[in-house]
């Protein structure tokens, strides 16, 4: 068509087409755009620490794995250093005015063990006596404003069996001059736990 002899209603033509041009998809977009931007814009929750424990050892095993000739383990404040470093977040004491989205979190070290491994005899008959090293990490996730609980979580770490059994024909576990499990090993269960924390905890919030 000649631009020169474009009839009357070719402006009005022009428009319908262009609106008709949209597909669906983008139609339902353009009216759907208040709710999309509210939760593309959604408030992430900020999360602050709460109590932070280890609940020290108990049982009787601990006099046997802590301890050597010449040294001796105490694995209590090691692994609470080593969960200030993981669980470095602002203190939920500091905040005087939570929103409510604000979160609390509860990290706690229930239970854990060093390892070992024993020959028992009675008599003339004998039978092996071990135990792997293990950690258990618990936390609680609430609601700072409410207090109430929003998820629970708990994971055990332990040392892999190959890792244990080769460690007991070392010179450090045959004449027992120290502890054949250290610090170091035990920060390393503690880190493989809290990794598994952490995700659950991505996943919750």
């Amino acid at each position: 068509m000649d631009p020169q002899r474009r009839p009357t209603w070719s402006p009005f033509f022009n428009a319908e087409c262009a609106v008709a041009a949209h597909s669906w998809p983008t139609l339902w977009l353009i009216r759907e755009a208040p709710l999309l931007d509210r939760f593309l814009k959604r408030e992430k929750p900020r999360v602050f620490l709460g109590a932070l424990a280890v609940v020290p050892r108990k049982d009787m095993k601990r006099y046997l794995d802590q301890c050597g000739l010449f040294q001796n383990e105490s694995f209590d404040h090691s692994l609470r250093a080593n969960l200030e470093e993981i669980f470095s977040l602002p203190p939920a004491s500091e905040i005087t005015a939570p929103t409510s989205t604000d979160l609390g979190l509860d990290v706690l070290i229930p239970s854990f063990q060093s390892g070992d491994y024993w020959d028992v005899s009675l008599g003339e008959i004998g039978f092996p006596v071990f135990w792997r090293p293990k950690v258990i990490v618990a936390c609680r996730l609430y609601h700072l404003k409410s207090d109430k609980t929003k998820r629970t979580f708990s994971v055990t770490q332990k040392m892999p069996w190959g890792e244990f059994l080769s460690r007991q024909f070392t010179w450090q576990a045959l004449f027992r001059f120290r502890p054949t499990f250290d610090a170091e090993d035990m920060k390393r269960l503690l880190y493989g736990a809290c990794h598994s924390i952490l995700d659950k905890l991505k996943k919750a919030t």
